[in-house]
Parts: C-alpha cells; structure tokens; sequence
C-alpha cells in the first residue's frame, strides 16, 4: 500500500484519472465513474480499469493503467513495464499484451498505459484474482508457463536497446549472495504464535515445525554441495528474470496456453540458473493451494532437463528453488499479527508453503 493521499490529493488524482480518460476518448458511464472512485481511493499503487475506447472508426476494449504518482519508485517500473512489453511483442516469441498508447515521460504530461485486453469469451480460468482460480492450474498450464519463463530467459540482454537496458532491475549477482540470503532468511527473528510472543530465529521455528533437526546446518551443506553444479562457467551468463512470478502473473487460456503478465520487475541475473531458481521457485511457492501443478512444475523441469542431458542441474535447480522461495515466503507469515496468523485461511497458506520445504531435503 501507498502512503494514504490527503482529500486534496485524491481530487487531484481523480481528476487527472479522468482527464487522461477524455483526452485518450475512453466512454466513461456509471459503471467507469464508480470505478475511478473506488480505485483512486484504494490506496493501490495504480488506477486501473478495462473499457471501451473509441479508436478511428470503430469501439474496442482496453486496459488503461495510471500511476498515483510520478515518484521514481513508481516511474522506473511503470517505464520498465511498457518498454518490455514493447519489446518483446516485436521482437520474441513470449506472449504478452500490446501496449497501444503510452506515456512513461512527467517531461511529456500525464503517465499512462493503454494496453490490448485479452478475449471477451470467458476462458475456464483466464485472469487468476488473489488465490482464486489457482487451484485449476494443472499438468497442460505447468509445460506452457514453464515453456514462457525459459522463453524470457533466452531473450539476449545483449539485444535489447540500451534505454531498456538501463531501467532492467538488477537481481543478487552470484551465488554467494544467493546462499547468503537464504541463510539470512533462516536468521530472521520472528513472532510465532506459538513461542508465547518470544522471538526466536526462523529456522527453529521450522526445525520444531517440520522435526528436520539441525536444519541450519543442512541447508548450508546442501547450498556448499550445489555450488559446483549451479556456479559453472556455462551458467554465468546474464540472464532475464521475471522477477515475480505467481499464479495471479499468469494470463491461462482454456488452450493451457499462458500469457505473462506484470513486467515491472523484470531485471538481470548474472547467472542463468539463478535466474530460473528465483523465476520457478516464486511460482512454485506462490501455488500454495495446488499441489498438483507443483509437482507438474518439478516435473516438466526435470524432464526437460533431462532431455538436455542436464539431468543433475535440473534436479539441483528444483532442490534450490523450493528451498529458497518456500523459506522466504514461509517466513512472512511469522512476522504477522498473531490475530492475522491465526486466521484460517493464513493458516492454510503457512502450512502448505512450509511444508514442502521438506522436499528441499529429500
């Protein structure tokens, strides 16, 4: 959430908002005023709607995105957003929607993004909302997303224009800062609930939790192990990260076929096997509620891998990425309040996205 705006400045965001609606010849009726209400007032980072616009001779459907602000925490990934999508609609074969009108320069006036929406026909699962719709995610959406991730990450650095270039995210460059954020996520003093509001280091909490004794030490030896196999010369290569890859990222087609969507995190890794332990381990943790597209995951990586003749790699890849993105995203829910903690549904999600942290181990 952003910091709450001042009456004042929530006029002026609502009126920006629908200036920008005018000038771009969106129809806006009861149904839009309602939403720029609600989503000006929603403490969100963006304004966002889908509506008709009226384009040359003819009335069509579009995604228009506007920043609350023209702050650089907000400029560099809305730019970042645009310019990719540009990108990679021209220039690859990774599916994404067309940006059709933009302006990403303060300098020019209003920032905003107008984009192709997808199909009216209601796909069987289409836009994942929050966690709704994860759970249909099965063995067909685990191959084609898979199948857009590594297609991002092929994409040459080298051919990207330089303005892209230098508003790219840069993530951990090496595979010793990797290790070190994962036993930095182990050190993190948390609250459980069930430490009688003592705080303790995260990887007790786990230790008790799951019953792997010394777990610490294990992991240390595991990320000790796995360095021949992921820091190679072969994989020190700059390589495109998504950056934040989750169900709810995912445009699924009733084909089984996805769309990537939210680029504003796309950055670089030095090392292209990190690159897909961050990319593949978000997603995979991010499906908390469907165990079965996990394991479909796993196993087209490790399939493919295989094919490759790259079997161990891809076995290490998969062992680092529930390690660290299961690790990293179970730790967030220790430092909630303890009434959120124990809200069933958050319950639910701690459970199931530490659980398989075991599998790291197996």
């Amino acid at each position: 959430m952003q910091k709450k705006l001042s009456p004042s400045q929530l006029t002026k965001y609502k009126k920006r908002v629908e200036r920008i609606l005018a000038d771009q010849n969106f129809i806006v009726g009861k149904r839009e005023e309602k939403l720029i209400k609600t989503r000006t007032e929603n403490g969100r980072r963006y304004f966002y709607m889908v509506a008709k616009r009226r384009e040359k001779d003819k009335i069509v459907k579009r995604f228009i995105k506007v920043p609350e602000n023209s702050s650089k925490k907000l400029l560099i990934p809305f730019e970042r957003q645009i310019e990719f999508a540009k990108y990679l609609k021209k220039h690859t074969t990774v599916k994404t929607r067309d940006v059709v009108a933009d302006n990403s320069d303060p300098r020019r006036g209003a920032l905003f993004a107008i984009m192709e929406t997808f199909p009216d026909t209601k796909a069987r699962i289409g836009l994942i909302e929050g966690d709704k719709g994860a759970e249909l995610l099965g063995e067909r959406e685990a191959k084609h997303a898979l199948d857009q991730i590594l297609k991002l990450q092929a994409v040459p650095i080298a051919s990207l224009p330089m303005k892209l270039k230098k508003i790219l995210k840069n993530n951990p460059a090496d595979y010793e800062t990797f290790s070190k954020d994962v036993i930095r996520f182990l050190d993190k003093r948390v609250d459980p609930p069930d430490h009688k509001n003592v705080k303790e280091c995260f990887y007790k909490v786990l230790e008790r939790r799951l019953k792997i004794v010394g777990l610490k030490n294990k992991t240390k030896g595991m990320l000790a192990r796995a360095r021949s196999v992921i820091d190679t010369k072969t994989n020190r290569i700059k390589t495109l990260v998504h950056g934040d890859m989750a169900p709810n990222n995912l445009y699924v087609f009733d084909s089984g076929k996805v769309e990537l969507l939210d680029l504003e995190w796309v950055g670089v890794s030095k090392n292209s096997a990190l690159a897909l332990i961050y990319d593949f381990g978000n997603l995979r943790a991010r499906a908390w509620n469907n165990e079965k597209f996990r394991n479909a995951l796993d196993n087209e990586l490790l399939r493919i891998y295989s094919h490759r003749g790259q079997a161990e790699l891809g076995k290490t890849i998969v062992r680092l990425s529930i390690l660290r993105s299961h690790i990293m995203l179970a730790g967030f829910f220790e430092n909630y309040d303890h009434a959120k903690q124990k809200d069933p549904l958050q319950t639910r999600r701690r459970i199931s996205t530490e659980r398989d942290i075991i599998q790291a181990f197996s």
